[in-house]
């Protein structure tokens, strides 16, 4: 039971870390980010503001990089408290196949395309590979979190871990999150921005809240 506790406690302020980071990268990418991202500007300037602010620009993709494998490590201790089962399984396999075409987007937008810009690439050839990080990142790999994600609560709810309320608010997190893949796919990048904003703060606090309801019983 000790053992039991203890290793509840060590989950529960590891969730608020992982949290903490998904906020500072949310801050990021509404801030320095912003001017690199494609919303509300042209492919030109976003290659210039992304040599000027190069320094923080790979920064911030960091940061991101390391919210993939705290997203995964949060899923990790969701699985952790259901029954054993190939649902669970496949609801983590799911998560973790999202992290490949995620680090592979952020490491193309971190340094490849800078590099590439330096080298003066051609703005046909680093449009392209923008079109391939944001499908990689937004659509493939963020697709696959939320579903593994939306499996992992449904299973939760069947197997009475959680309550109705936090379920209801897990649930609204992942579905908003789809939402974001369907409009990267669409490349309505205004609605995409939109999404990204609101399933981002509701599953950062599903995450608070499961710590507190679940690792703290």
């Amino acid at each position: 039971m000790e053992q039991t506790n203890n290793n509840n406690r060590m989950k529960f302020y590891l969730v608020h870390l992982i949290a903490g980071i998904i906020v500072v990268a949310c801050l990021l990418m509404n801030g320095p980010m912003r001017g690199g991202l494609p919303v509300d500007n042209t492919l030109s300037e976003r290659m210039t503001f992304i040599v000027e602010h190069q320094v923080i620009w790979q920064f911030s993709w960091c940061i991101w990089m390391l919210c993939a494998l705290g997203l995964f490590t949060f899923c990790a201790i969701l699985a952790d408290n259901l029954k054993p089962s190939l649902f669970r399984n496949l609801g983590l396999a799911f998560v973790a196949m999202g992290i490949v075409p995620d680090l592979s987007a952020e490491v193309l937008y971190a340094f490849v395309i800078p590099n590439l810009i330096h080298s003066n690439t051609s703005l046909e050839t680093l449009s392209a590979l923008e079109v391939i990080a944001t499908h990689l990142t937004g659509f493939l790999g963020n697709g696959l979190y939320n579903l593994g994600g939306m499996l992992l609560t449904v299973i939760a709810i069947q197997e009475g871990l959680i309550r109705t309320w936090v379920a209801i608010w897990g649930i609204a997190a992942w579905v908003l999150g789809l939402m974001l893949s369907f409009s990267i796919a669409l490349n309505a990048m205004q609605a995409a921005e939109l999404f990204t904003a609101t399933s981002m703060v509701l599953s950062t606090m599903w995450m608070l809240i499961f710590a507190h309801k679940v690792l703290r019983r």
